[in-house]
Protein backbone atom coordinates (compact mmCIF):
# COMPACT_ATOMS: atom_id res chain seq x y z
CA UNK A 1 0.00 0.00 0.00
CA UNK A 2 2.93 2.57 0.55
CA UNK A 3 4.61 1.80 -2.71
CA UNK A 4 0.74 3.12 -4.70
CA UNK A 5 0.19 6.12 -2.99
CA UNK A 6 3.72 7.38 -3.29
CA UNK A 7 3.97 6.28 -6.72
CA UNK A 8 0.18 8.22 -7.62
CA UNK A 9 2.10 11.83 -6.78
CA UNK A 10 -1.11 13.44 -5.43
CA UNK A 11 -0.76 17.67 -5.06
CA UNK A 12 -2.17 19.45 -2.50
CA UNK A 13 -6.12 20.40 -2.37
CA UNK A 14 -6.36 24.40 -3.33
CA UNK A 15 -9.26 26.49 -2.00
CA UNK A 16 -10.59 28.72 -5.05
CA UNK A 17 -9.97 32.06 -4.58
CA UNK A 18 -12.03 34.90 -2.36
CA UNK A 19 -14.90 36.25 -4.31
CA UNK A 20 -14.33 39.56 -5.00
CA UNK A 21 -16.59 42.26 -2.97
CA UNK A 22 -19.89 42.89 -5.06
CA UNK A 23 -19.90 39.99 -7.74
CA UNK A 24 -22.36 41.28 -9.86
CA UNK A 25 -22.51 40.25 -13.53
CA UNK A 26 -21.68 42.99 -16.98
CA UNK A 27 -25.22 43.08 -17.03
CA UNK A 28 -26.54 44.26 -13.49
CA UNK A 29 -23.60 47.29 -14.15
CA UNK A 30 -24.37 48.10 -17.03
CA UNK A 31 -28.35 49.11 -15.07
CA UNK A 32 -26.58 50.52 -12.35
CA UNK A 33 -24.86 52.94 -14.71
CA UNK A 34 -28.01 53.62 -17.12
CA UNK A 35 -29.69 54.19 -13.70
CA UNK A 36 -27.28 56.87 -12.60
CA UNK A 37 -27.42 58.52 -16.23
CA UNK A 38 -31.61 59.08 -15.79
CA UNK A 39 -30.71 59.95 -12.10
CA UNK A 40 -28.68 62.72 -12.97
CA UNK A 41 -30.45 64.23 -15.67
CA UNK A 42 -33.34 63.89 -13.23
CA UNK A 43 -31.65 65.67 -11.34
CA UNK A 44 -30.98 68.63 -13.43
CA UNK A 45 -34.03 69.03 -14.49
CA UNK A 46 -35.41 69.29 -11.05
CA UNK A 47 -33.14 72.29 -10.57
CA UNK A 48 -34.19 73.56 -13.63
CA UNK A 49 -38.01 73.90 -12.72
CA UNK A 50 -36.96 75.30 -9.04
CA UNK A 51 -34.74 77.76 -10.54
CA UNK A 52 -37.46 78.47 -12.83
CA UNK A 53 -40.28 78.70 -10.08
CA UNK A 54 -38.07 80.53 -8.33
CA UNK A 55 -37.80 82.97 -11.03
CA UNK A 56 -41.59 83.86 -11.49
CA UNK A 57 -42.19 84.20 -7.58
CA UNK A 58 -39.38 86.73 -7.81
CA UNK A 59 -40.98 88.50 -10.63
CA UNK A 60 -44.32 87.57 -9.05
CA UNK A 61 -43.27 90.06 -5.86
CA UNK A 62 -41.33 92.22 -7.84
CA UNK A 63 -44.53 92.97 -9.52
CA UNK A 64 -46.80 93.46 -6.36
CA UNK A 65 -43.89 95.73 -5.10
CA UNK A 66 -44.58 98.09 -8.77
CA UNK A 67 -48.81 97.62 -7.42
CA UNK A 68 -48.21 98.63 -4.26
CA UNK A 69 -46.04 101.68 -5.09
CA UNK A 70 -48.38 102.55 -7.60
CA UNK A 71 -51.77 102.69 -5.37
CA UNK A 72 -49.34 105.10 -3.01
CA UNK A 73 -48.54 107.59 -6.01
CA UNK A 74 -51.21 106.84 -8.56
CA UNK A 75 -49.09 107.94 -11.21
CA UNK A 76 -49.69 105.68 -14.22
CA UNK A 77 -46.81 107.01 -16.02
CA UNK A 78 -44.52 106.17 -13.44
CA UNK A 79 -46.27 102.69 -13.38
CA UNK A 80 -45.59 102.09 -17.18
CA UNK A 81 -42.12 102.86 -16.85
CA UNK A 82 -41.98 100.69 -13.70
CA UNK A 83 -43.45 97.66 -15.80
CA UNK A 84 -41.87 98.23 -18.99
CA UNK A 85 -38.56 98.00 -16.72
CA UNK A 86 -39.52 94.76 -15.02
CA UNK A 87 -40.60 93.48 -18.72
CA UNK A 88 -37.15 94.25 -19.83
CA UNK A 89 -35.62 92.99 -17.15
CA UNK A 90 -37.27 89.50 -17.51
CA UNK A 91 -36.28 89.44 -21.44
CA UNK A 92 -32.56 90.09 -20.21
CA UNK A 93 -31.94 88.10 -17.42
CA UNK A 94 -34.28 84.92 -17.01
CA UNK A 95 -35.24 85.28 -20.88
CA UNK A 96 -31.12 86.00 -21.77
CA UNK A 97 -31.57 87.68 -24.73
CA UNK A 98 -29.88 90.44 -24.87
CA UNK A 99 -30.59 91.74 -28.57
CA UNK A 100 -34.39 91.61 -27.64
CA UNK A 101 -33.79 94.44 -25.00
CA UNK A 102 -32.88 97.05 -27.95
CA UNK A 103 -36.44 96.13 -29.52
CA UNK A 104 -39.30 99.21 -29.30
CA UNK A 105 -42.35 99.80 -30.30
CA UNK A 106 -44.54 97.45 -32.19
CA UNK A 107 -41.31 95.25 -32.33
CA UNK A 108 -41.18 95.01 -28.76
CA UNK A 109 -44.74 93.86 -28.61
CA UNK A 110 -44.10 91.52 -31.14
CA UNK A 111 -41.42 89.83 -29.27
CA UNK A 112 -42.89 89.92 -25.79
CA UNK A 113 -46.40 88.24 -27.60
CA UNK A 114 -43.96 85.35 -29.39
CA UNK A 115 -42.85 84.38 -26.47
CA UNK A 116 -46.25 82.82 -25.61
CA UNK A 117 -47.56 82.04 -28.72
CA UNK A 118 -50.71 84.32 -28.38
CA UNK A 119 -51.45 88.21 -28.66
CA UNK A 120 -51.84 88.99 -25.18
CA UNK A 121 -50.40 92.34 -25.20
CA UNK A 122 -51.73 93.70 -28.53
CA UNK A 123 -54.11 95.36 -26.80
CA UNK A 124 -51.70 97.22 -24.78
CA UNK A 125 -49.18 98.36 -27.24
CA UNK A 126 -50.09 102.12 -26.22
CA UNK A 127 -49.32 101.29 -22.67
CA UNK A 128 -46.10 99.33 -23.04
CA UNK A 129 -44.52 101.36 -25.84
CA UNK A 130 -45.91 105.22 -25.10
CA UNK A 131 -47.19 105.58 -21.77
CA UNK A 132 -43.84 106.00 -20.06
CA UNK A 133 -43.21 109.04 -21.94
CA UNK A 134 -46.44 110.35 -22.87
CA UNK A 135 -48.48 111.28 -19.44
CA UNK A 136 -51.59 112.03 -21.22
CA UNK A 137 -51.98 108.25 -22.05
CA UNK A 138 -54.94 106.43 -19.95
CA UNK A 139 -55.03 103.12 -19.54
CA UNK A 140 -57.38 100.41 -17.43
CA UNK A 141 -54.26 99.56 -14.87
CA UNK A 142 -55.56 96.57 -13.26
CA UNK A 143 -56.20 94.91 -16.36
CA UNK A 144 -52.31 95.50 -17.85
CA UNK A 145 -50.99 94.50 -14.10
CA UNK A 146 -53.20 91.02 -14.47
CA UNK A 147 -51.94 90.63 -18.36
CA UNK A 148 -48.36 90.94 -16.74
CA UNK A 149 -48.90 88.82 -14.22
CA UNK A 150 -50.27 85.98 -16.13
CA UNK A 151 -47.67 86.74 -18.51
CA UNK A 152 -44.68 85.95 -16.75
CA UNK A 153 -45.17 81.93 -15.90
CA UNK A 154 -46.55 81.14 -19.09
CA UNK A 155 -43.35 83.06 -21.53
CA UNK A 156 -40.33 80.96 -18.41
CA UNK A 157 -43.02 78.15 -19.34
CA UNK A 158 -42.35 78.32 -23.01
CA UNK A 159 -38.89 79.79 -22.67
CA UNK A 160 -37.06 76.51 -23.52
CA UNK A 161 -39.43 75.73 -26.51
CA UNK A 162 -38.98 79.10 -27.97
CA UNK A 163 -35.35 78.61 -28.11
CA UNK A 164 -35.04 75.43 -29.60
CA UNK A 165 -37.37 76.71 -32.40
CA UNK A 166 -35.12 79.58 -32.59
CA UNK A 167 -31.92 77.55 -32.81
CA UNK A 168 -33.92 75.55 -35.71
CA UNK A 169 -34.53 78.30 -37.80
CA UNK A 170 -30.87 79.54 -37.27
CA UNK A 171 -29.92 75.78 -38.85
CA UNK A 172 -32.04 75.92 -41.83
Amino acid sequence: MDKTASSLQLRDIHLPGEPSVWPLAIGWWLLIALALVVLYFLIKKLKQRKKLRQSNSLLQSELRLIRNNYKKHQNKHKLATDISALLNRFVKYILADNQATSLTGEQWIEYLNSRVGTEIFSDFKTELTQAQYDKSIDFDVPRLLAVVKNYFPKAIHNAKTYNKSQRGDENA
